[in-house]
């Protein structure tokens, strides 16, 4: 997990999940420069945002696409998708 910009002094921190899913944190502060890069690797097709989607969901299952991640491990990136 990446915090990106400047949160607050402290936050409550959930340690068990932490380490039962074992997952990495890293803070960063520093990303200028960053978004012009990434537009343009996105603009040439040379990054495919699409293949992260892994599930999509409409207006009225908002709530399984916020929660998809914690019951099934495919889940990536869940779209919802207010026209369905």
């Amino acid at each position: 997990m990446v915090l990106v910009g400047m949160g607050g002094d402290e936050i409550p921190l959930p340690l068990s999940r932490v380490q039962h899913h074992e997952l990495e944190l890293t803070g960063t502060f520093r990303y200028a420069h960053t978004w012009p890069t990434v537009t343009a690797l996105v603009a040439s097709g040379a990054v495919r945002l699409d293949s992260l989607v892994s599930h999509g969901y409409g207006l009225a299952e908002a709530a399984s696409a916020l929660t998809v991640a914690t019951h099934d491990a495919s889940a990536v990136k869940a779209v919802i998708y207010p026209q369905r």
